[in-house]
């Protein structure tokens, strides 16, 4: 566990500096967990922990592709599925879920402050329609220096690790 929370500290910071979370930090954090599942529960706890990988790229990888998620986020969340032995599969899932609550939760924060921020909610409604009505998905347009815009998944992510831990849900 030590090892995780080492990582999100590294993750986080960078993140915060300069919008990337190394992939050295990602495979260090996947490592541990490939290490803890396989001592564990042997070769079985590595396979469900990179089929749980596996899985979560291929959920996050399409969020990715449209610009909804930064790389460094789906690779933060295929390492969290490196430790599924040690949440469970109904922990990751709750994991996920409370991970993107927080999330949309700072995301409302930031519409209800930056005027920037509600005028991408209302992109993102004229581009969702488009994609229903026409069937056609374009390119997302993403404006980089409109900062304020930006939701950093890495903090989320370890604030709902800090609350499983603490025990506040499972």
């Amino acid at each position: 566990m030590g090892i995780l929370i080492g990582v999100f500290c590294v993750a986080i910071f960078t993140d915060w500096r300069s919008y990337r979370i190394p992939n050295v930090c990602i495979m260090v954090g996947m490592i541990g967990g490939l290490i803890q599942a396989y001592r564990s529960l042997s070769w079985s706890g590595l396979i469900c922990a990179l089929g749980a990988a596996a899985m979560l790229f291929l959920v996050f990888y399409p969020f990715y592709l449209l610009g909804a998620l930064g790389a460094g986020d789906v690779k933060l969340f295929m390492m969290m599925g490196c430790y599924q032995t040690w949440m469970g599969s109904d922990g990751l899932i709750h994991y996920m879920f409370v991970t993107l609550m927080l999330a949309a939760m700072v995301s409302m924060i930031k519409m209800a402050v930056y005027t920037q921020s509600r005028e991408r909610l209302f992109y993102l409604a004229r581009y969702l329609k488009k994609a229903v009505l026409t069937g056609a998905i374009d390119e997302y347009e993403i404006d980089k220096t409109q900062r304020c815009c930006v939701v950093r998944l890495s903090i989320p992510a370890f604030i709902s690790l800090m609350l499983m831990c603490a025990g506040v849900y499972c």
